[in-house]
């Protein structure tokens, strides 16, 4: 009898120390994006992949809250939106030096300030409307925007209301001449407490559910324009692959630790909410080869909840053919 109590006994520490080890033991992961990178690829540290879209189907992106009014742009896809002026100037959009026009795109820092809210002014104003906070409780469009679809055409837009009582967005566009007019509506509210954001196709006119509910997934793998140096104080604008936090968690980044060895207590500085802590830097391409390497001693650090913080760093980076990203994860708290 004592003999098997023994033997039981060291199963059971052998079985306890097998769990501590993988606990212990960094996660690897692969998320893939398709030819081009095609894919918006969403993620979560205790799921892995949650879900992918396939990034050309929508061109604008609503935020769902009804306290908010941010509106994006799908500039991954190759929209651009370019501010021209107030609304008297609806009947006379002119196009012809828009070679010299500079867009604006989403802040990728901030989910919340998107490109048509670039241009904001106060506390009630949006950048593309201003809010009637003392009669209709409205967003009413100030601002003409021209815009470059998916499909590559240009159209005027107008992004006339947000109604307040009944969570409805109003916008009308046009070919540049005023041809093709079409007046779109549609409601966020049936999203409400689920989504960050819902996306609208101009281009099909239609709503798209291209993000998934807002609790299920942690990082964005998607594509976006940088700035880059192209010369004494010249810049371009440049699409790279990025990695970006879901709005409300915050992240830090750490430098010059070996990535397994790696502690948050290490960065020196406190977690922020900057979306794009992760970003894109986290590769590196040769200016003359255009071969692209991994950074060294790179790691971050997500916060998912105050119990809940994910160690990430990546291992292998194939933007030919599938667009695989491999990355390794830990839950260190």
């Amino acid at each position: 009898m004592k003999k098997i109590l023994l033997t039981s006994l060291a199963i059971t520490i052998l079985l306890f120390s097998c769990e501590k080890k993988e606990e212990t033991n960094d996660t690897t992961e692969t998320i893939t994006m398709g030819n081009n990178h095609m894919y918006d690829v969403y993620y979560s540290f205790q799921t892995g992949t949650v879900a992918s879209y396939n990034r050309t189907d929508w061109d604008i992106a609503f935020s769902v809250p009804l306290q908010s009014a941010t509106i994006l742009i799908n500039e991954g896809a190759g929209v651009l939106l370019y501010s021209y002026g107030d609304t008297t100037t609806w009947n006379s959009v002119d196009t012809s030096g828009l070679s010299s026009w500079t867009p604006v795109y989403n802040d990728k820092s901030d989910w919340m300030n998107g490109a048509f809210n670039r241009f904001s002014e106060g506390i009630f104003n949006y950048g593309w409307g201003t809010y009637d906070h003392q009669n209709t409780y409205a967003v009413w469009g100030d601002s003409i925007y021209v815009i470059k679809l998916t499909n590559s055409e240009f159209k005027k837009l107008f992004i006339r209301k947000r109604d307040g009582y009944t969570d409805t967005y109003y916008m009308r566009w046009a070919d540049i001449d005023g041809s093709n007019q079409v007046d779109a509506s549609f409601s966020p509210a049936m999203y409400s407490d689920l989504k960050h954001f819902i996306q609208y196709s101009i281009v099909n006119q239609e709503v798209v559910e291209a993000q998934p509910e807002k609790d299920t997934w942690d990082l964005l793998f998607t594509k976006y324009i940088v700035k880059i140096p192209a010369g004494p104080d010249m810049y371009i604008d440049y699409p790279v692959v990025g990695v970006l936090m879901s709005p409300g968690l915050e992240g830090l980044q750490v430098n010059g630790i070996s990535p397994e060895d790696a502690l948050y207590t290490d960065s020196g500085e406190d977690f922020n909410d900057n979306a794009d802590i992760i970003g894109w830097n986290w590769k590196i391409s040769d200016p003359v080869t255009h071969e692209v390497s991994l950074a060294d001693s790179l790691s971050y650090f997500v916060k998912v909840s105050e119990n809940e913080i994910y160690r990430i760093y990546f291992t292998d980076y194939n933007s030919q053919a599938d667009g695989t990203i491999s990355f390794k994860t830990k839950k260190v708290d």
